[in-house]
């Protein structure tokens, strides 16, 4: 009967800690069939990392089939940057000059959109900081296939050697040949776009100098641990700088039966003014990292920002309309659904009606009351109690060992 209990009592204890802690309303479908549902920042990070506790339930708790699916619509783009052009000038039978703005630090690479042109030209290319003074950057060049039979206007690409001048001016050879006309000049900017991604909330975010080994520190918590794929960074100054950035998070291990906490390495970075300051990690998934950028000699960098993404996750399942369902999510102890539905992912379309998941609720942790013990159950009692009765066996046992010798 014993046993019995105690198989019950054991089997009540793994229902309560497979019970879900964290609930949402998904919206209504308004048709049979399958729809893809976007999985939220908090449904995730409240979760188990491989989404293995989380469920699609309707009112009468039965479940509905999905699997899991991951799009990545991030992708790079070439944006054009169109220039401000600060003048033009004309002199006839000698050359055309036009001046224009950099707005990027450096470039190497710029696009001149000319009215069609008969012929080719030469032209060469000067900086300046200032409008000022001019200094050489491509002594020579030359444009040709300056016309299209399809527009009234043609593109041509210039590249030269990499500079970071705030102006730039092309004077164009005009001894032997007309000028051309040009209409507007540009360059194309690459981009990562992170419409795509998900963004992570932070819950603080605390810097620190430390100037004796000359580094900065920054610490980020989150509120649960939570997946990182994308890290950006805004940095406002200085205008020029490459720094090696580490990042890690505290860790424990055990030396000579001995505990320590140590700085377990995540990954590594480089910021430079140079190139884009947004990065694809290997996946991190902790609730607080830091960052620690090494600066050297030279002052710290003012950072105006730190984003965090994670790649978004889809739920894709097959729901009946007009049908209440929630989600919940959230146990420890849950493995992953065997569905019929995950045989079919790979026939599955892509371009599904979406859902999202809304009202999404945690529950907080029932505080544990600790009762007070009574007298009996105190250590220091167990420990008079069994002296006690020590006492007793040994002044029994010497009684009888009396006994025995009387009776011989």
């Amino acid at each position: 009967m014993k046993q019995i209990s105690l198989l019950l009592a054991l089997a009540f204890v793994n229902l309560a800690v497979a019970q879900h802690n964290t609930s949402g309303k998904l919206e209504t479908a308004v048709k049979d069939g399958l729809y893809e549902i976007s999985l939220p920042n908090q449904v995730r990070s409240f979760s188990k990392r491989d989404l293995s506790d989380f469920r699609i339930v309707d009112n009468e708790g039965n479940e509905a089939p999905y699997f899991i699916r991951a799009q990545n619509n991030s992708f790079a783009t070439n944006e054009y940057v169109p220039f401000v052009i600060v003048s033009k000038n004309v002199l006839n039978d000698t050359s055309s000059t036009i001046v224009f703005q950099n707005p990027f630090k450096v470039i190497e690479e710029l696009v001149l959109s000319t009215a069609n042109y008969s012929g080719s030209k030469t032209y060469k290319i000067l900086g300046s900081k200032n409008l000022t003074e001019w200094f050489g950057v491509l002594n020579t060049g030359s444009l040709t296939n300056l016309q299209t039979l399809n527009s009234t206007s043609v593109d041509k690409t210039i590249t030269f050697p990499r500079c970071s001048y705030k102006y730039l001016k092309i004077v164009f050879n005009d001894k032997n040949s007309l000028p051309i006309n040009v209409l507007k000049v540009g360059s194309l900017s690459s981009s990562i776009t992170n419409r795509a991604l998900q963004k992570v909330i932070t819950k603080s975010i605390n810097t620190v100098e430390l100037l004796e080994e000359k580094k900065t520190q920054i610490h980020i918590k989150f509120t649960n641990k939570e997946i990182i794929n994308q890290i950006q960074f805004e940095v406002s100054k200085p205008e020029f700088f490459n720094r090696n950035v580490q990042i890690y998070t505290k860790a424990i291990r055990v030396i000579k039966k001995k505990e320590e906490t140590y700085n377990k390495q995540l990954t590594s970075l480089q910021l430079n003014s140079d190139k884009a300051l947004t990065f694809n990690i290997s996946e991190i998934f902790e609730d607080e990292i830091y960052i620690e950028i090494e600066n050297k000699d030279s002052n710290k960098l003012s950072i105006a920002e730190i984003n965090f993404f994670q790649k978004p996750l889809y739920a894709v399942a097959s729901l009946k309309a007009n049908t209440n369902y929630k989600i919940k999510t959230g146990s420890k102890t849950m493995v992953a659904p065997e569905y019929d539905l995950s045989f079919f992912k790979n026939s599955i379309s892509e371009n599904l009606p979406r859902l999202e998941i809304n009202n999404i609720v945690k529950e907080k942790a029932k505080p544990v009351e600790v009762k007070e013990k009574s007298l009996w159950e105190t250590s220091w009692f167990m420990w008079f109690a069994m002296a006690i009765t020590g006492l007793i066996i040994v002044s029994f046992s010497s009684s009888l060992v009396k006994d025995l010798k009387k009776d011989k």
